[in-house]
């Protein structure tokens, strides 16, 4: 394989496939397997805008690979690589033993080939990253790194100083360098996401490399990106406000046109897969949203949209979605069902105001209303993880017959660095057990459950509280879901069974740690927890009835090639 510039995306965990891991519900509420096999949607902007630019560039999902295929030996398929440099992603912190494994292997294979990182938590960490980790040559830093990775692949080619380099962090002989922060764009129309860019890949190489996560060809879905930066400051959040100032020298949120937004979801829909709207359209500027709706209106999109609500949305923007688009689902994460532990975390609406927004999204048409919350939140404590299940039991009563599916899981298994309760901790109520990034690698290097990788305690919650609640509340909603008629018995009997073998694992992954049992024992007792643990796949499967219409699509793609 050969390119200019290969991006490469590792498991969250290098050496998953060698030792037994308990991985638990970390991965429940999103597409990818426990490996976190989805790269960033950067890699597609990146990929996009180098290219253009005249660059041959691709991506390769090594977490993928290695997740489909027992045999593949990640260092004899990098040894035949050959690049002018490797981009490695470290956006989200869980895949920092992935990210660094990944960078040495390239190293020790390329000792030549410059290795860059980017992503939120490598611009948190990129001086302790440059300090500690000698196979990565460059950080770039910032939520928006597409141009000055055009001026970084300049100075590896000797035609630029890297001191002109953008948002740029890099040795310098002996010396860490770290250039301005200064590409910080306020409006993010200036790339595009090329939504072609998979499949032109896939066209090229005749192989998989990219997909963005392992149920990507069953259960396709695509993201549309609506801004950087975020309106709000959930204290928990390493998005938030707070976070994007703090960290990637954000202070307003940059918004891509309506007019873009639509074109990106109209390329979409030329594959016929759902769309997910990233951001909150309504939320500092309802005029934006609505102007998205209206342009979505004319355009008649026929695939499924799925869109964001951070705070309930007004009656007149809910209506506005009714009469714009035919097949909608809203998610909302009002995180606790207590309203005081709502407003400690950052979301300052009560219940009154989440039933009001229930009865205008079903009054509107509403296909499926998806209510997220969260065990090990500042400020909850056990009484309040019983109070959300009641009120989850009240609203699946109330709205019975429609399609509301309520989710709860644990916050985990990180804080995310930059955010107000990492940076604050005591003032959030949180113990944090991990500060430096390479605490959080060595969580990963010999922790076998997902209890041991949890990096924080509450004030009220200890590492144990928050594994037990989240299998006796996961169990609970389950029941209340099969009561309802929303999951099968089957299905309820399943994740009745995936819990009581979890549950039974730390007690064995325990007995381990003490010497009283081998982990050969260990390994065999893990074969049955390979899939999500808590929920039925098929509730956050948004596709249905698409597939028809996606194989057409695609074939009609291939043919005007």
């Amino acid at each position: 394989m050969k390119a200019d510039l290969i991006l490469l995306h590792p498991p969250s965990i290098f050496d998953f496939r060698e030792r037994p891991i308990l991985w638990g519900p970390i991965n429940d509420l999103v597409p990818s397997t426990p490996v976190f096999e989805m790269y960033p949607l950067g890699f597609v902007s990146i990929a996009s805008t180098l290219e253009q630019h005249g660059y041959r560039v691709r991506i390769v999902n090594i977490a993928l690979k290695m997740l489909r295929d027992p045999r593949f030996r990640p260092e004899e398929y990098l040894a035949r690589m050959r690049a002018e440099a490797f981009g490695i992603d470290l956006h989200w912190l869980p895949h920092v033993h992935g990210a660094l494994n990944l960078a040495r292997l390239c190293k020790q294979l390329h000792p030549e080939v410059p290795v860059v990182m980017g992503g939120l938590s490598a611009t948190y960490f990129h001086t302790e990253l440059l300090s500690k980790v000698p196979q990565v040559d460059y950080v770039l830093r910032g939520d928006s790194t597409e141009l000055p990775f055009v001026k970084l692949m300049e100075v590896i080619e000797g035609r630029g100083r890297a001191d002109e380099v953008p948002n740029l962090s890099y040795r310098s002989g002996s010396r860490l360098r770290s250039n301005p922060l200064s590409h910080v764009p306020e409006t993010i129309d200036c790339f595009n996401l090329d939504y072609e860019y998979i499949f032109r890949s896939f066209l090229r190489s005749k192989n998989l490399d990219m997909l963005p996560f392992l149920d990507f060809i069953e259960h396709p879905i695509m993201a549309v990106l609506t801004r950087k930066g975020c309106e709000c400051n959930c204290t928990a959040c390493g998005g938030s406000s707070y976070a994007y100032a703090r960290v990637c020298n954000r202070h307003s949120v940059a918004r891509r046109s309506p007019e873009k937004v639509v074109e990106d979801i109209l390329a979409v829909q030329e594959f016929q897969v759902p769309a997910f709207i990233l951001g909150d359209l309504a939320i500092g500027d309802e005029k934006y949203g609505r102007r998205i709706l209206e342009l979505l209106r004319k355009e008649k999109v026929d695939i499924p949209l799925i869109f964001e609500a951070f705070v309930p949305f007004s009656s007149g923007f809910m209506k506005e979605i009714s009469r714009s688009v035919d097949d909608f689902t809203i998610e909302m994460s009002p995180d606790s069902g207590v309203e005081s532990v709502r407003r400690q975390i950052g979301r300052n609406y009560s219940n009154a105001a989440l039933r009001d927004m229930l009865d205008m999204a079903f009054a509107c048409g509403c296909r499926q209303f998806d209510l997220y919350f969260s065990i090990g939140l500042s400020g909850q404590s056990e009484d309040s993880v019983h109070a959300t299940l009641r009120l989850a039991e009240k609203l699946m009563q109330e709205y019975r017959g429609r399609r509301l599916l309520p989710f709860i899981s644990p916050y985990a298994p990180f804080l995310d660095p930059g955010s107000i309760a990492y940076e604050h901790p005591e003032r959030c109520g949180v113990v944090k057990l991990a500060d430096s990034m390479m605490d959080h690698y060595r969580i990963l290097d010999s922790g076998l459950t997902w209890k041991e990788f949890l990096s924080y305690r509450t004030a009220h919650l200890s590492r144990g509280d928050i594994v037990r609640l989240s299998y006796e509340a996961a169990l609970k909603l389950a029941e209340l879901k099969a009561e309802a008629g929303i999951i099968s018995s089957d299905s309820l009997e399943e994740i009745r069974h995936r819990i009581e073998v979890s549950e039974e694992m730390m007690r064995v992954v325990e007995a381990h740690r003490r010497g009283k049992c081998t982990e050969e024992y260990v390994r065999a007792s893990l074969v049955e927890l390979r899939e999500r643990l808590m929920i039925d796949r098929r509730e956050l499967d948004w596709s249905r009835g698409l597939k028809l219409r996606r194989l057409m699509a695609l074939l009609r793609k291939l043919i005007a090639v």
